[in-house]
């Protein structure tokens, strides 16, 4: 059995984004289902942690500057290490994550890095600590060719940073969804955004939207519940006051496992990406879009996705600043569930997204380029 390290400075406590943790325990769930032993690293509870056989070792304390800090405490643990296959999750070059990656070529690993969005520069925020993680990323990206043996990407790139690319899709474990309970049809429309909150999210349209369509005189009810929390929290509250339509959008912060999924069983349609425009991004492979099909959801995006194409469960809105139109939300809805059967409807959604986006399915380019040469050991380059 060969041993394969997963590298990434993700962070594991509960937070904003815990669908990417349950993402990258799931892709560590397949690699080890396809007889890799791994070991793991990740950021928990303020700590870096490296997993040797399941056990954990504390790094060391992390702090404000953290993938920085743990960055350097895995290049100081592992310049000596050996592992035939290191997969790591991109999260910006810096000097200590490049070290990290170069010893471990050195002493003789295949590496395989994942870089979930590409381009990325126009995600970044504002701030000191931003501009320096940036402008540090900017100086050592172009030696990752140095480094890593493929990069694998959800864009349509032939190489990234002078790498060649292994191209997939974006995937979700569908034995970690559940598929949703199925409310009876009535007059309301209930919305969902789950997301850990950024710009280019966009569901400010959304809320703008709504807004314009009580102020015209809707009749329909049509509600938009929200979960999640960050910046773009104070923007949408602003504008649900401006509008005056707190009766119909609902800001829940974090929500997990039981109490997230009661929102969601309330809820028809879900809100997927409103606004990757805002960073030059028109074209992706997103993991809540597959997260909401796997719930049986039909969904709203203004993406070109890399899979769901035409699908009868997907709308498309255009990826500009133009607030969302409800009037064509209420008739999605209707196209959608214009059967008696809405446990039907919502259990094919899920098949049909099951048989195309399950991680086991979209994991399969890498796992073939893992093992392509079954013949391959440590050291052989």
């Amino acid at each position: 059995m060969d041993r394969l390290l997963y590298l990434t400075t993700w962070d594991f406590s509960d937070g904003a984004s815990m669908g990417i943790t349950r993402k990258i325990r799931s892709q560590i769930k397949v690699f080890t289902n396809e007889e890799f032993k791994v070991d793991y690293t990740c950021i928990k509870d303020g700590f870096v942690w490296l997993y040797i056989d399941d056990v954990p070792k504390n790094l060391g304390k992390v702090g404000a500057g953290r993938k920085i800090a743990a960055n350097y405490y895995l290049a100081r643990e592992l310049r000596d290490s050996k592992y035939p296959f290191v997969y790591t999750r991109y999260g910006l070059m810096d000097t200590f994550y490049f070290c990290t990656l170069k010893e471990l070529h050195k002493n003789g690993s295949r590496i395989v890095v994942e870089i979930p969005t590409y381009p990325y520069d126009e995600e970044k925020n504002r701030g000191l600590l931003w501009s320096i993680l940036f402008g540090w990323d900017k100086l050592y990206r172009n030696r990752i060719k140095y480094v890593a043996d493929a990069i694998f990407t959800y864009s349509e790139d032939d190489s990234i940073f002078g790498v060649p690319t292994i191209k997939g899709k974006n995937g979700t474990d569908f034995d970690e969804i559940h598929l949703r309970k199925v409310k009876e049809k009535n007059n309301t429309i209930d919305l969902i955004a789950v997301a850990g909150l950024a710009k280019w999210h966009g569901y400010d349209r959304l809320i703008k939207g709504l807004g314009e369509y009580y102020k015209e005189g809707g009749k329909r009810i049509v509600r938009f519940h929200i979960v999640g929390a960050g910046k773009p929290i104070e923007e949408y509250k602003n504008i649900i006051s401006q509008y005056g339509i707190q009766n119909y959008v609902y800001l829940y912060g974090l929500k997990y496992n039981d109490e997230l999924d009661a929102i969601y069983d309330k809820c028809d349609i879900g809100v997927e990406n409103l606004g990757f425009h805002r960073t030059g991004v028109y074209y992706a492979s997103t993991l809540k879009a597959k997260e909401y099909a796997a719930k049986g959801l039909p969904f709203i995006t203004s993406l070109n996705l890399d899979i769901f194409q035409n699908e009868y469960f997907v709308m498309k809105v255009p990826a500009d600043e133009s607030s969302i139109n409800v009037y064509d939300i209420i008739n999605f809805y209707d196209s959608i569930y214009d059967s008696s059967d809405y446990k039907k409807i919502c259990y094919d959604i899920r098949e049909k997204a099951k048989k195309i986006c399950d991680i086991r399915i979209t994991m399969l380019p890498v796992i073939n380029y893992l093992k392509r040469d079954s013949n391959w050991k440590l050291g052989d380059k």
